[in-house]
């Protein structure tokens, strides 16, 4: 049971993690875009750049804290099972996923490209959401990166430890991906 208590914060951090690649993306795409309007008003699309960002990790958030609070809500015998629980953690995945392609569609005034783009990104979400569903429920421990202990501990124990750089550096890597 106590596996399942932590299955919210897992799955926040799975979101985090979705969240995050968008809202890189949209980041680096906005950020060109206004450099290359400046003659036309760069703080519209400096905005808009900011919703995406931002939207894009609320998103992920929601994401992964709902995927994390249905599956520990669960049933213990769907939750047991790997193939029922992929696919109630991919419909999740799906359907929660278009809150992403909402904000997109918002951030780029219903462009066609990057809505379309963003829409076919759903199943793809969907099966990742799958694949970590064994982690996120806290059935598996496959993912090292969604049981770590936090963020802020890890990053104190790993200035703290007395290997090199070099090797602080590899570790710091393996802790991000």
């Amino acid at each position: 049971m106590r596996a399942r208590r932590g299955a919210v914060l897992r799955g926040l951090r799975f979101g985090v993690r979705i969240g995050s690649v968008t809202a890189v993306f949209w980041g680096v795409l906005f950020l060109v875009a206004t450099v290359a309007s400046f003659r036309h008003g760069p703080l519209t699309v400096l905005g808009l750049g900011l919703l995406a960002v931002v939207g894009s990790l609320g998103a992920g958030s929601l994401l992964g804290v709902v995927t994390g609070a249905v599956l520990a809500i669960a049933p213990a015998w769907l939750v047991s099972r790997a193939l029922l629980r992929g696919l109630l953690a991919a419909v999740l995945g799906g359907v929660l996923f278009l809150a992403e392609v909402v904000v997109v569609a918002v951030a780029t005034e219903v462009s066609y490209g990057p809505t379309g783009l963003t829409f076919l990104a759903v199943p793809v979400v969907a099966v990742a959401t799958a694949l970590h569903s064994g982690d996120i429920a806290g059935r598996t421990r496959r993912r090292p990166w969604l049981w770590s202990p936090g963020t802020f501990r890890a990053l104190v124990d790993l200035c703290r430890s007395p290997v090199g750089w070099r090797s602080r550096g590899r570790r710091l890597l393996r802790m991000l991906w």
